[in-house]
């Protein structure tokens, strides 16, 4: 079973320099122990929607950035005339 997808390449991209930013923040800001947990937990929610391409409060408010890839058509098999 595929999970349904609504985070785009773009989307991607800004949500994994954000989470980023907030794990990184723990180490320069040197918050207290909740607020420790807090950027932690805020920074892997982020990175998680950015790895699996969905994000579950896009899905409530009908949001889709994802931009699906077209298959090439296959060639179809032509009999040589002669």
């Amino acid at each position: 079973m595929e999970m349904k997808k609504n985070v785009g390449a773009s989307d991607r991209y800004v949500r994994s320099i954000i989470g980023l930013g907030f794990i990184m923040n723990i180490f320069s800001l040197e918050p207290s122990r909740f607020g420790m947990f807090v950027l932690l937990a805020l920074g892997l929610f982020i990175l998680n929607t950015a790895y699996t391409q969905y994000c579950f409060l896009y899905d409530l408010l009908k949001i889709n950035t994802y931009e699906k890839k077209e298959k090439p058509a296959e060639p179809t098999e032509q009999t040589p005339s002669h």
